[in-house]
């Protein structure tokens, strides 16, 4: 396939296939429905409109490629979205869904392959709360060890001050407390955050 970069060679290869085609200028002009002076301008490379000159290649048999990688979509969820979308429930007194938010960003990146996974990881900004900047962190801390990845350097944080049982439920009991600490991963416990992974499942 040729590479078109300018009017003028599409000009000559708009030529070469007439003249291939054993067509003459005014054959040409009259099986596209232009003037003459049209071709004579497409062929020379002069202002002549894209729709015109797709008509003329159209009776031709021919027609414009467009080739080059395709931009990739952009990614449904990063670190940065996951941010942003858990600080807007958090202003919206709705942690459960703040937890939810997590859970799914948490499985989409499991499906990405590891140049997504990448700019998947790119630093987000903060939630406005400590805890769940942290928790964010620690999450996508624990999902690099599961796929054989290095978490980035901004997953490395302090322990949080106190002990944080990372749940939107109000009032936990002290059997439900064991049961999560067993349940908690260590990239979360070395940050004081009690937080059953099997969460990050419930999508």
């Amino acid at each position: 396939m040729k590479s078109i970069h300018d009017a003028g060679e599409l000009g000559k290869l708009v030529k070469q296939h007439r003249t291939r085609r054993h067509l003459s200028q005014e054959s040409l002009a009259q099986k596209a429905g232009v003037s003459r002076s049209t071709i004579i301008d497409l062929e020379q490379g002069r202002n002549v409109s894209i729709a015109t000159a797709l008509k003329v290649l159209s009776q031709m048999g021919t027609g414009l490629s467009l080739s080059g990688p395709t931009p990739a979509p952009p990614l449904r969820w990063t670190a940065e979205k996951t941010a942003i979308e858990i600080k807007r429930e958090l202003r919206n007194g709705d942690a459960d869904f703040a937890m939810r938010v997590l859970a799914m960003a948490a499985d989409y990146f499991d499906g990405l392959g590891p140049a997504d996974r990448r700019k998947f990881l790119e630093k987000p900004s903060s939630t406005g709360r400590k805890r769940w900047d942290a928790l964010i962190a620690r999450t996508l801390a624990y999902k690099c060890r599961q796929h054989g990845m290095k978490a980035p350097t901004w997953t490395l944080i302090q322990p949080l001050s106190s002990k944080w049982y990372a749940t939107p439920r109000s009032h936990v009991s002290q059997a439900w407390k064991q049961r999560m600490t067993a349940n908690t991963p260590l990239e979360f416990a070395e940050a004081n955050i009690i937080f059953d992974a099997r969460n990050l499942a419930s999508v």
